[in-house]
């Protein structure tokens, strides 16, 4: 196993990010091939999903999004949306 730089908190919450992922693409590839790296676009992300995805992740970690917070960035990289996710949790 890597050590991770985040810390517990951050990997609980990648790990959940990933499988609300893995729910909204429909996808049934292994958790643990998204990696902070990923291109979340490679892995079949698109604007129907993306929702799907961004409403899930805001009933499970308990937060609302503001449309200014949406980028195409959020989903360049898993660990930017991890990132994203961890900074809106940690404020509540």
């Amino acid at each position: 196993m890597t050590h991770n730089p985040h810390g517990p908190r951050f990997d609980e919450i990648a790990a959940t990010i990933r499988s609300c992922l893995l729910s909204a693409i429909g996808s049934t590839m292994a958790a643990d091939l998204i990696a902070e790296d990923t291109n979340l676009f490679d892995v079949g992300v698109d604007s129907m999903n993306m929702t799907d995805l961004l409403l899930q992740l805001e009933q499970r970690f308990g937060f609302t999004l503001a449309p200014e917070d949406l980028s195409a960035d959020l989903f360049m990289r898993f660990g930017n949306l991890v990132s994203f996710v961890e900074s809106h949790v940690c404020r509540n």
